[in-house]
């Protein structure tokens, strides 16, 4: 029997964006598959959440193609070379990709399961009780199902992060892009939005994840990419990474690091004790 590898949930190639002069991604080209957890790390101002964002075409990129299950995704192909699509083909190119951000975005003005069904009901045409059961769901797998009538100021940032997780989840994405979604948040309320991520990857969930939590990196991808100045300069294992890596660059970014958490070890399970 001939192995027929899955295809890709999102194909990148050739990425490129530029902000005027500069060049904040460098011909990126990336694969994630089906039930992947890829975590995104390196120094900041190294394009990792422009890359994401260029993923999920809430910024145009320059130039290159990014694919979401096979769909070309912000532009299409002519003779005359590419033309940007229609808003409407965007949205149904990228409905199956949910997005998690470093802050928050809940509206104040409306509650927790308002916020978490307001996508269904007005982008994909969930009636509001079919909406309101998924969205309980939705909430119940975060551990929030008692939070439906609250409003966001009465939350905790580990909680509204979770908010926007469920909200996310709410959606019935195919992937989940996550930027830094634990960045914002006071370290004591770091664990319990991890805990969650890590509960979604158990349970087969496509995510891409820019991250600087090292440990959950560790404990949590399938595979980890290293990107410095606009490119991706290593990408493998997680053992592989950060026990061998190969380049100078992840080299001094891991001793960087790890001079800064002195609970780091070299071996990936004691790694983890650090997040």
């Amino acid at each position: 029997m001939i192995y027929d590898p899955p295809k890709p949930v999102i194909k990148i190639r050739n990425l490129v964006k530029s902000f005027g002069p500069f060049t904040a991604l460098s011909g990126i080209s990336l694969d994630i598959n089906p039930s992947e957890v890829v975590c995104i790390i390196g120094p900041s101002g190294s394009g990792k959440s422009t890359l994401l964002r260029c993923t999920a075409f809430l910024e145009e990129y320059t130039s290159g193609e990014v694919e979401i299950e096979g769909r070309l995704l912000g532009y299409r192909k002519t003779p005359a070379g590419m033309v940007r699509e229609s808003e409407r083909n965007i949205d149904t190119a990228r409905r199956n990709v949910g997005m998690v951000f470093q802050h928050f975005n809940l509206w104040p003005h409306m509650t927790v399961l308002d916020n978490v069904t307001l996508g269904p009901r007005l982008t994909k045409g969930v009636p509001a009780a079919e909406a309101s059961e998924k969205g309980r769901i939705a909430l119940a797998k975060v551990g929030l199902a008692d939070f439906t009538d609250r409003y966001p100021s009465r939350l905790s940032g580990g909680q509204q992060q979770r908010v926007a997780i469920a909200r996310a989840l709410a959606m019935e994405p195919h992937v989940i892009l996550f930027d830094e979604p634990t960045s914002a948040l006071d370290p004591q309320l770091v664990g319990e939005v991890l805990d969650v991520m890590k509960q979604l990857a158990n349970e087969g969930i496509t995510m891409v994840v820019v991250t600087h939590e090292m440990g959950f990196a560790a404990q949590v991808a399938n595979r980890v990419v290293f990107m410095d100045r606009g490119q991706v300069v290593e990408q493998g294992s997680p053992d592989k990474l950060f026990n061998e890596p190969e380049s100078p660059r992840l080299q001094e970014f891991l001793d960087t690091w790890r001079q800064r958490n002195l609970l780091f070890r070299s071996e990936p399970q004691q790694l983890v004790a650090a997040c």
